[in-house]
């Protein structure tokens, strides 16, 4: 392949690494926006965040599109036992124009992603364990209002088993 040719196929994977970190950033904030929503038990609010998500993820799916296109791109001219499938098959392939740079640009971006896709993670986890937290008291409510008394035990294994008494 051309130098050139690879030098602007670098600069559209830079600019699609990019766009997944401003896109994740964005989706880790609407998460951390979300888990604030939880706490006041702002329902409108709540929505809102769901449906902003839900739309950062369509865009996060067409960047993946772009993505799938530039490998398509470069895998025309690779050999077939040299084909680029994954992240570190691009930092691979682009490992000589990386090298010409002071700091290797689409590493640290696929660095950073990777962080912030592991804070998403971390974060989805804490909101669905207040979600789960908050189930399990709104079904006691329920329960004591229909006159059952309820009692938490826990077993050996530190989870919680509920039992009636009348």
């Amino acid at each position: 392949m051309n130098e050139e040719i690879k030098k602007l196929l670098h600069h559209s994977a830079v600019d699609i690494w990019q766009g997944f970190c401003e896109l994740h950033r964005d989706l880790y904030e609407s998460t951390c926006d979300e888990y604030v929503s939880l706490l006041s038990g702002d329902i409108l609010a709540l929505e809102e965040k769901l449906k902003f998500k839900e739309k950062l993820i369509h865009k996060i799916q067409l960047k993946e599109n772009d993505r799938q296109e530039l490998m398509l791109k470069l895998n025309s001219h690779q050999p077939k036992n040299q084909k680029i499938e994954k992240a570190s098959d691009f930092i691979l392939y682009f490992s000589d124009i990386e090298s010409s740079f002071d700091i290797p640009i689409l590493k640290n971006l696929n660095d950073l992603l990777i962080d912030m896709v592991i804070k998403i993670q971390e974060q989805n986890k804490k909101n669905q364990i207040f979600l789960n937290k908050a189930m399990f008291s709104l079904n006691e409510i329920k329960q004591s209002f229909g006159g059952k008394k309820v009692y938490t035990t826990y077993d050996a294994h530190g989870l919680a088993s509920r039992t009636s008494a009348r």
